[in-house]
Parts: structure tokens; sequence; C-alpha cells
């Protein structure tokens, strides 16, 4: 029988945040989206105050500063690093793991005794080298891992483990009772309306309910979840990820902008980071896609909306081709008098690094003479490795530097204290 982990940070980005400020222990805390626009994460002692998720700052103000709630723009860069090293740490102890999102992944524990114990032993060691709290859950199929990972955080005395495999039949029974049922994995909020309005409100109506029901109603996925939770495996372990159809990277501009320079900065910075993210998967991609437009809820103001993708002449993998690509269609796309609120970038059709360039065709276009090589391993490899080194942007396009305008108003950013020397914490 399989038996999965589900492993989660608790208040993630808060938790990391924490890390390197004691002093926000027990005091409430919440993290920013974009350009500081609305609450994305927050703390239980935070939620205690009323605030919740998803709410506009404007909004809250006034409950935040009463309070002396901690406000922070969200750090991609150090979240993402703290990830990394969580994932880390859980496979440390476990025989292989898939990485569901930035602060949770599942683990094949299937081969391993003693699963409460291990669940304790990762959240003791997760603590010990990182910081960070989280809970585990362990079951027969991922969606119970999850549900045991969900009881775990909200009754204390489990003390952050649940195994489900280990419960009795009555045990089972009332925990499916006590929970409604829109907080089973794959359960959105208009799913479990529509199940409520059949009647179905906890996980255990749910378990109960007529399969024909149920598909006949909302279709193969819902019936794959309650599959799920009556044990029978519908979403395997896939310890190496599926390979990619597009990368993307995109932000709204902290005001709306009408300079070309901005534009294309804010491509040459997603560009160079997608890049990136290309090469560490293997990949390459043979269209560059490109669009920014202007906000489509100011309807009294001018609008234009640029989307538009290039194929290349050979599948590549390098910051600079398919920078210079992307940038040549925002110059040939922008306009003059146009108020633009975000740019965006995609690698698309992409391909396995080692698959061999096409042969040349006689319609290709000329190579740029100003690229040189069209392609530059050992140039790319240099550039991942000191910027991953000394921290993101260490080594980075001069097209990147032409503005710095256009970038996300964050007024409440900390320090990246795991990726630059310049922000590692001294102790005197």
């Amino acid at each position: 029988m399989t038996t999965f982990a589900l492993i989660d940070a608790n208040a993630f980005y808060c938790s990391c945040e924490r890390v390197f400020n004691p002093a926000l222990n027990r005091k409430p805390v919440v993290i920013l989206s974009n350009n500081d626009g609305c609450i994305v994460a927050l703390t239980k002692e935070a939620k205690a105050l009323g605030l919740k998720r998803g709410t506009p700052v404007f909004e809250s103000r006034d409950l935040l500063e009463d309070n002396d709630v901690a406000v922070f723009s969200s750090n991609y860069e150090l979240y993402g690093s703290m990830s990394a090293r969580m994932m880390q740490t859980i496979a440390s102890l476990t025989p292989a793991i898939e990485v569901y999102s930035i602060d949770e992944c599942f683990a094949d524990v299937t081969s391993l005794p003693n699963l409460t114990t291990l669940g304790q032993d990762l959240r003791a060691r997760i603590m010990q080298w990182l910081g960070l709290p989280t809970c585990v859950g362990f079951g027969e199929t991922k969606t119970l891992a999850k549900l045991a990972n969900h009881l775990a955080k909200d009754y204390a005395g489990l003390n952050g483990v649940l195994d489900w495999t280990a419960l009795t039949s009555l045990q089972k029974t009332r925990a499916m009772h006590k929970t409604p049922v829109g907080e089973l994995w794959g359960v959105g909020r208009r799913l479990a309306e529509g199940l409520n309005r059949l009647g179905v409100e906890t996980v255990l109506d749910f378990y109960d309910a007529d399969t024909g029901v149920i598909r006949r109603h909302f279709g193969v996925t819902a019936e794959r979840v309650q599959r799920e939770i009556r044990g029978v495996v519908c979403y395997p372990f896939m310890e190496k990820p599926a390979v990619r159809q597009r990368i993307g990277r995109s932000r709204s501009f902290g005001e709306p902008t009408d300079k070309l320079a901005d534009l294309v900065s804010s491509v040459a910075v997603h560009m160079s980071e997608a890049a990136m993210l290309l090469r560490k998967e293997g990949l390459k991609a043979n269209k560059v896609h490109v669009y920014f437009f202007t906000n489509p809820f100011k309807t009294e103001a001018p609008q234009h909306v640029v989307d538009v993708t290039v194929p290349l002449t050979q599948p590549s993998a390098d910051t600079l081709v398919l920078t210079h690509a992307a940038i040549a269609l925002v110059k040939a796309h922008y306009r003059e008098g146009f108020f633009y609120k975000k740019s965006g970038v995609g690698l698309l059709d992409l391909v396995d690094e080692n698959v061999s360039d096409r042969a040349p065709s006689l319609f290709d276009p000329e190579p740029d003479p100003l690229l040189g090589p069209i392609e530059r391993p050992r140039l790319m490899t240099t550039l991942d490795q000191v910027n991953r080194r000394y921290g993101a942007g260490t080594l980075k396009l001069g097209a990147t530097e032409l503005s710095h305008d256009w970038r996300m108003k964050r007024d409440h950013l900390s320090h990246c204290f795991t990726t630059r020397f310049e922000d590692v914490l001294q102790v005197s």
C-alpha cells in the first residue's frame, strides 16, 4: 500500500520574516501582494484581529496601525531561498519528494515505519535547521495526506502530526464528520457550494455520496477526489515534475508609465528570470511571447493591448538571444501616448536542451551581428553560477538598468538575508 506524507510550513511567508526577526514571534504579521495592494498572508494573531486574506490595505490601515501589526512587502527572493532549503531538509529524511508549492511537498514514505515519529523528526529538523514551524499529515492518498495535515494544524493535541493510516474506522468517521467538505484538497469554493446544495456538507457526506451522482453533477475531477478519500490513488506520486509547456514572468508596474525605457527594462528583467529557469530545467524555447497593456479598469483613458509571439530561428536558452527578441517586439509595438500598467514575457514551445537544432532554412533571417554566436553555453553557465552564489542580479544585462521607475511598489521590503552578502545578519 502506498503511503504519502504532506509537509507544509505554517504561515510560510510570515514565518520566513520571523526567522530573522524573533521580536515578531507571537505578534501579528501580514504580508502584502504586488505593489503593496492587499493582504496575501497573515499569522493567527493577525487573523484574531479580524484581518483577512485578500483585504485591500487601504481598508485595513487603521486596524493595522492601531494594533501595531508588522507589515511586510512580499520578499520573493527570501521566500524562494527558504523554500529550497526546506525541501532539501525534507529530502534528507525521506526517500523521495514531490514539490507541490513554495511551502509544501509530498513525500513517498511507503517503506518507512513509525510514521508519527518520522513526522515529529521532520518538524524538529526543519525547525532546528531553518526556524520554520510545520505540520505533517500521512495518508494512503495525496488527498488523505492533505486532510490529515489540515487536522494536524487545527487540533493542538496532535502536536502537528497526524497519521491517517493509524486511525481506527471510528476515528476516521468522526474526523470526516467534523470537517467541512470545502476543506478538502481539490474542492474549491464553487464546488463546495454545489455540493452543499445537494446536502453534502461534510467530508463524511462526500465519502458516503453516490459516485454516479457526483460524476453527473460535477464531473470526473470531483469523482477522483471522492475516490481519493476512499483510499483509491488517483493522483500518483511524481518525483520528477512534468515537463513544462511554457515559462512566464510578469509584474504590474508601481505606477502606469508611458516611457519606452520602462517597458524595455521591465521586459529585460522578466526575460532574465525566465531564461535562468529555462536553463535550470534543461530546456530551450522555440518561441518568445511578449505582452504589455494599459489599465482596462480605467475606461476613460486611452487603451492599448500588445500580445505578440515570434518564432526563433533555432531553439535557445541564451539570455541575450531571448532578450534581444523580446525587446525587438516591445520597440515594434510600443505606442506613445498610452500609460501601460503591466508587462510580461513567455517562453513557448519548449524542448529538451539536448534536442538537435533544426537544419537552417532558406527563409531564416540573417543572424544579428551584434549578438555573436547564437548560443553561449559557457557564458550562460557562468552567469547562473555567479547569480546563485552572490545573489540574483549580481550579473545582469544593461537593458535591465535602463529604468527603475516601473518597478513594483514595495515600501515594507525586508532584507534578502540568505542570498545577498550585504544583507546577512551581523551579530556583535
